[in-house]
């Protein structure tokens, strides 16, 4: 059990930080939070070079992971029940996000004629 809240929390703290990463970036880049009058696009494969493609996407996922195992491994008290609703309400926005970001890619898709 302790495998599984291990990998649970190392994905939670992944899911996070790629949020935060792609909101920083995006923040930074100009199409997030641009003043009026400003208009900004993003194109789907400059997500995927942040993400998937970029070695140290995968780099930060193993750590994560290996964090997470390692924090339930050594805790030596119990998790309470409510840490791990907290942890799952942390990750509704990095699930939502994904969420939107699917159902927008499949839009694009239909649009396209794929």
């Amino acid at each position: 059990m302790i495998w599984v809240k291990g990998i649970i929390l190392g994905a939670s703290l992944f899911a996070i930080g790629v949020f935060i990463f792609l909101v920083a970036f995006l923040r930074r880049s100009g199409p997030l939070f641009a003043p009026p009058g400003q208009a900004y696009a993003i194109d789907i494969r400059t997500i995927a070079v942040l993400t998937t493609q970029n070695v140290w996407f995968w780099i930060a996922g193993v750590a994560c992971l290996a964090i997470g195992l390692a924090i339930t491994a050594t805790w030596g008290g119990k998790f309470s029940p409510v840490f791990w609703v907290l942890v799952a309400l942390a990750d509704v926005v990095p699930v939502a996000a994904l969420g939107i970001f699917l159902v927008l890619v499949q839009k694009l898709h239909q649009v396209a004629g794929r």
